[in-house]
């Protein structure tokens, strides 16, 4: 992340994110994810910088949400959007607050005010961030930042995301299985989740 951004990022995560630990680890996870799946989505090394400021900001919300974090999500993209951005363009600000805000509970759809102002390029540009953001979330259940490594495997028509861990995480791979719906949806082929040595399992063919 270039300087400038990575000091705006900042000040919003010191503004407002009380476990950094998690929001770092989600963000890893997600660009592992994005790395990964390069061959299907196709997308490059700006789209991948999106997905960082968004998985890096996408639990801030719950510093306006109550004990609870009731509507976190959207708290998040409202965020995002009202701070006075320098590095990034207001197209760019729409998509990180609206993959942020995807980050969990509905998936996008046309008539969401948060998806306003993005054309069709850009609507799918999000789906795919967040579908990899809602995912590593997923992984990271319980916060306890379990997962060390994580792989994607397989062929277009069946993808294996393979994760390594310390110790059991089997609430963290229901909880990714259930949140790869969104990739569900933009995949060519069968998705699953497995545990394992991922540095064994190889790369997408």
């Amino acid at each position: 992340m270039a300087n400038p951004l990575h000091d705006e990022v900042r000040i919003l995560l010191d503004r407002h994110e009380v476990e950094p630990e998690h929001a770092h680890q989600v963000c890893r996870l997600a660009l592992a994810l994005f790395d990964g799946l390069a061959p299907v989505h196709g997308y490059g090394p700006n789209d991948r910088r999106l997905l960082e400021c968004a998985a890096l900001l996408h639990d801030i919300g719950w510093s306006v949400s109550g004990p609870e974090g009731r509507g976190h999500h959207k708290a998040s993209a409202r965020l995002i959007r009202e701070f006075p951005w320098s590095s990034l363009r207001p197209d760019e600000v729409r998509c990180v607050a609206a993959v942020a805000r995807y980050h969990r509970k509905a998936l996008p759809k046309p008539d969401h005010d948060d998806l306003e102002g993005l054309g069709p390029i850009d609507r799918t540009r999000v789906e795919w961030l967040a579908g990899c953001l809602r995912t590593a979330d997923g992984l990271d259940r319980r916060h306890l930042q379990g997962v060390s490594d994580l792989a994607v495997r397989g062929t277009r028509q069946h993808l294996q995301v393979r994760v390594s861990a310390p110790f059991p995480i089997d609430e963290e791979l229901a909880a990714a299985d259930k949140k790869s719906d969104l990739l569900r949806r933009l995949l060519p082929g069968r998705l699953s989740l497995a545990t394992g040595d991922s540095a064994d399992c190889g790369t997408l063919e």
